[in-house]
């Protein structure tokens, strides 16, 4: 039976075998199961780098944690979050990222003064279209799903940047906590 599939898979053409492929993928990406909810919970493991993990959850109730990369591709996916008609970048970079850098400090345990010379090491567009990339990396790997669950591109929404699951209405679970902290800001 082994040599019969190899001789199939040897006398498929390139075309044939990408059909099949993509084929297989459509068939996973069904199997998975499809997120309902967004949830950002406070991280329950000690010496973590941030305070609060991305969920995202499924029907069934099964959680699959996005795994950010990096601190700022976090912070730019939970900010978006937090803005579910979405918003323009300048809003972003308004009052020296004022809403960034205390949203910075309520993630990082850290004054925001960082990411303010993060960002003007470079210039805030570049900044800014970079971790919106890697933000949507890390939901690809979380999810087949992620276009829904991913931040959107901004030229398909007047500018807006903003993720399309939430600007539909999608369910948006905060931590107790971080929700009064930001009540705080």
């Amino acid at each position: 039976m082994t040599e019969n599939i190899k001789e199939m898979i040897e006398s498929m053409t390139t075309d044939e075998m990408k059909q099949r492929l993509a084929e297989y993928m459509a068939a996973d990406q069904q199997l998975a199961p499809r997120p309902i909810a967004v949830e950002i919970r406070l991280s329950n493991i000690k010496n973590v780098r941030c305070r609060y993990d991305v969920l995202l959850i499924a029907e069934n109730g099964q959680e699959t944690e996005v795994k950010f990369r990096d601190r700022y591709s976090r912070l730019v996916y939970i900010y978006t979050l937090l803005h579910p008609q979405g918003y323009q970048r300048r809003l972003a970079a308004a009052n020296n990222y004022k809403a960034l850098r205390q949203l910075y400090t309520l993630l990082y345990f850290k004054e925001g003064d960082a990411l303010v010379k993060t960002i003007e090491s470079t210039d805030f567009d570049h900044f800014f279209s970079h971790y919106i990339a890697q933000s949507r990396n890390a939901i690809r790997q979380a999810t087949p799903h992620a276009s829904d669950f991913a931040i959107d591109r901004p030229q398909s929404h007047d500018g807006k940047v903003l993720i399309p699951f939430v600007a539909q209405g999608g369910t948006v679970i905060l931590d107790n906590s971080l929700r009064n902290q930001m009540s705080h800001l």
